[in-house]
């Protein structure tokens, strides 16, 4: 749909050089919980946190398929209150957490941490994978795409090049909201624009705030096969192009055309064979939904909402759980939904959903 499209600039403005691994950011709002935590503290427990874990990172990175340069072999560690911080701030930018007065783990968060699957943290779980990466989408989809496309050009020319294709993308971002009527992005994007013609120093800008953090985000997601640091050459695998082939996304793709390009991309990682929501029989279906509500509801209640949960908690952990458990894709989603429905006003699922018609928040599900 026309007015589905995110018009918005994506592009992550938090991360540095220092931001590279995705294992602390979906790491970081299991440190959190159901509590709010001030920021000084939450920096100092992260911090703890990471010396605790040096182990495993150290571990993780070194099995990594980069042919690093001297001295580089460990990349994006937090050993520092302010490499904390910096982690803490994408993190929020991601929306895994939120802050109030505090920081409070956001429903994404929740589902994340629920997802964790793997003794090592640096390495994320299928689950993990898809929910991490659909948040880059949304996110960073104009940073990212043009990135993956431009890997094969020469360094000195990549710099010139991701200015160019970025804000060619601004501009046809700034047409069709003026298209729409939508100013306040006409605004927004014509600003980000004129940032980027503006960088200081661009080339160090490019390589610390661009480049660097997004190439080991790419590791982790298992888009390169192979980064040769010394003569600074990616191999990058088949299909990854698949993620970036629109010039710009809407949500409708994220909802549903994301999932199938996901598993046919990491099918390896997979279970077992891929199936699809809509092709199990409904007995199958009320099964796992089932299970799904049981397990929701004991990751996600709280005790001031005992038997209580967000839908957009259990929608958020139901899809990636189904990939990394079942290897089942429920897409469209809304087929997923339609099921919650009709089993809950048959009575056949013992819980009652409530639906409510903001975008942002699907409602929530009781406990009967």
């Amino acid at each position: 749909m026309k007015d589905d499209l995110i018009l918005e600039p994506q592009r992550l403005t938090s991360p540095t050089v220092k931001v590279r691994r995705l294992g602390y950011l979906v790491s970081i709002p299991s440190m959190i919980q159901d509590r709010e935590v001030p920021i000084e503290i939450l920096k100092r427990n992260v911090l703890n946190w990471a010396k605790q874990n040096r182990t495993f990172f150290e571990h993780y990175s070194l099995e990594l398929p980069v042919a690093r340069a001297k001295r580089r072999l460990l990349t994006g560690e937090i050993k520092t209150l302010g490499a904390a911080g910096r982690y803490i701030k994408t993190c929020e930018e991601l929306g895994f957490i939120v802050k109030v007065r505090g920081f409070r783990t956001s429903k994404k968060g929740k589902a994340i941490s629920a997802l964790s699957a793997k003794k090592n943290p640096f390495r994320l779980s299928i689950g993990q994978i898809f929910l991490v990466l659909k948040s880059l989408l949304e996110k960073d989809y104009d940073s990212l795409s043009v990135l993956v496309k431009i890997l094969g050009v020469s360094e000195r020319d990549r710099i010139d090049l991701f200015r160019q294709k970025v804000q060619t993308r601004l501009y046809r971002k700034i047409e069709k909201a003026t298209e729409m009527n939508r100013l306040y992005l006409v605004d927004l994007l014509r600003k980000r624009a004129e940032q980027m013609r503006t960088w200081k120093k661009p080339k160090r800008y490019y390589l610390e705030n661009i480049e660097a953090p997004r190439i080991e985000w790419m590791l982790d997601l298992k888009f390169i096969k192979h980064w040769n640091q010394r003569i600074n050459s990616f191999d990058i695998k088949e299909n990854v192009q698949r993620f970036f082939e629109k010039e710009i996304i809407d949500y409708e793709w994220l909802e549903d055309g994301f999932p199938s390009v996901f598993v046919d991309f990491y099918a390896g990682l997979l279970k077992e064979k891929v199936k699809y929501w809509n092709n199990l029989n409904r007995e199958e279906r009320l099964d796992l939904l089932n299970k799904l509500l049981e397990e929701s509801m004991k990751l996600f209640r709280t005790e001031a909402e005992i038997g209580k949960i967000s839908a957009n908690e259990f929608f958020e952990y139901s899809l990636a759980s189904l990939i990394q458990n079942q290897s089942i894709v429920a897409t469209p989603i809304s087929e997923f939904e339609e099921d919650l429905i009709d089993y809950t006003k048959i009575g056949r699922l013992r819980y009652r959903y409530v639906k409510t018609v903001s975008p942002a928040d699907r409602g929530y599900i009781v406990k009967l």
